[in-house]
């Protein structure tokens, strides 16, 4: 690149804080799908709805993604920084859910089996809680952060 080209504003975005963020949230809820078997989310309502809350923030993390490099953001007819903190929020609270539920349905009541290798569902479902909690904290730094950015800009 040429000193005093223009940068585009897909590479802008993904080399920013938020942005990197929305790249790791993505990567985190890959790890998660990663790890999921069927056999043990679908024992209930709860380990279903939580698989729906990684499902849904995996796509509209990855919808964000992909229009931010395929330069599509400027015709969506809202202020996006604004909705991106909604979404920020709202996928806060549905990891905040995830976070309580996931363990409690799928380890609760139910020890650590005495032969339990590396492939073992108890192992699995631990290594879910974990890349949950740690989800949940980037959708955190990333709610903060853009809210910084968003609501309190200082002024020119």
């Amino acid at each position: 690149m040429l000193v005093g080209e223009l940068i585009p504003a897909s590479e802008i975005f993904l080399s920013t804080v938020p942005g990197l963020l929305k790249v790791f949230e993505a990567y985190v809820a890959c790890l998660i799908f990663s790890l999921l078997e069927r056999s043990e989310y679908s024992k209930g309502s709860g380990l279903m709805w939580c698989v729906a809350v990684y499902s849904l923030c995996f796509i509209f993390t990855l919808l964000i993604i992909i229009f931010t490099i395929g330069r599509c953001l400027s015709y969506i007819p809202c202020q996006l920084e604004k909705v991106l903190v909604g979404y920020n929020a709202l996928a806060l609270l549905m990891y905040l859910t995830a976070m309580v539920v996931w363990p409690l349905y799928s380890l609760g009541g139910r020890g650590r089996p005495d032969p339990c290798y590396s492939n073992c569902w108890w192992n699995k479902n631990l290594g879910i809680t974990f890349l949950t909690i740690f989800n949940l904290i980037a959708y955190l730094v990333d709610l903060v952060y853009s809210t910084r950015m968003v609501f309190f800009r200082a002024p020119p």
